[in-house]
């Protein structure tokens, strides 16, 4: 149970962090952006590629790649609800006020999730609107936001991205350290990204079965995976990872 008093102080507290505010508002900036600028390259290609290549042209993969970047930035926003605490030295505070370390967990868990999803809601629709719009204009196929495949990515989209947030508070308190816990994320969502070059057999078993990459994959309607398995990886891993960070919180000084 989330203690309402509590959930308010951590509200007072993100507020007051200007590296939280800017960046929230960085990364629906970076959205916008990226909806346009992989938009765009797919428009380009697109207009240069074979009849195959046009029959296989899936508009929502080209332009929600940005979302592969997004990840970052939303799950370095959960880093600092806890990172920000143990580098300014209030953790001790916070704890003697909430009273037991649990309900304080709790409370920027609730915290991260009510501040990651409208972020997140804002950034998957703004990458959308933007990505969608630059193809149509380029004359390219596009998805409209009543197909099924984009409402997936609308609804579902935010909810993977408040899931990473999670990853990212469940970092910061392992890891104690902004630094420390960004890189580990940073590498950590990367993977499905980077898996590209690795052998066929380790590739197909990264992009499938990653956490993120799976679910990803079910947001864009490319997975091999039923959409249940995709969600589920992701957010059976987000659980494990919390547990984790609670179980080190309650038995180690703050």
């Amino acid at each position: 149970m989330i203690e309402t008093g509590a959930l308010r102080a951590e509200w007072t507290k993100f507020s007051s962090v200007r590296a939280t505010m800017v960046l929230s508002l960085a990364t629906v900036t970076v959205s916008g952006l990226f909806g346009w600028l992989f938009a765009n390259a797919a428009a380009t290609g697109y207009a240069t590629a074979t009849t195959q290549e046009r029959l296989d042209f899936q508009p929502l993969l080209m332009a929600g790649r940005g979302m592969f970047i997004v990840q970052l930035l939303i799950s370095a926003l959960g880093v600092l609800v806890a990172s920000s605490e143990y580098g300014s030295g209030t953790m001790r505070a916070s704890l003697a006020a909430v009273g037991r370390r649990g309900s304080l967990l709790a409370a920027k868990a609730g915290l991260t999730a009510l501040t990651a999803l409208p972020v997140s809601v804002a950034s998957v629709w703004l990458m959308f609107t933007t990505g969608q719009s630059t193809l149509a204009v380029s004359g390219a196929p596009y998805a409209m936001p009543g197909d099924p495949a984009a409402l997936q990515m609308l609804l579902l989209g935010p909810v993977v991205l408040t899931l990473i947030s999670l990853f990212g508070l469940a970092l910061g308190f392992l890891l104690r350290g902004t630094a420390a816990a960004a890189n580990v994320s940073t590498a950590f969502l990367l993977v499905p990204v980077l898996a590209g070059s690795a052998p066929g057999f380790l590739r197909d078993l990264l992009s499938t079965y990653w956490p993120t990459g799976a679910a990803f994959q079910a947001v864009t309607g490319t997975s091999e995976l039923s959409p249940v398995v995709s969600y589920g990886v992701l957010v059976g891993f987000v659980a494990v990872m919390l547990v984790a960070a609670f179980v080190q919180f309650k038995n180690r000084d703050a």
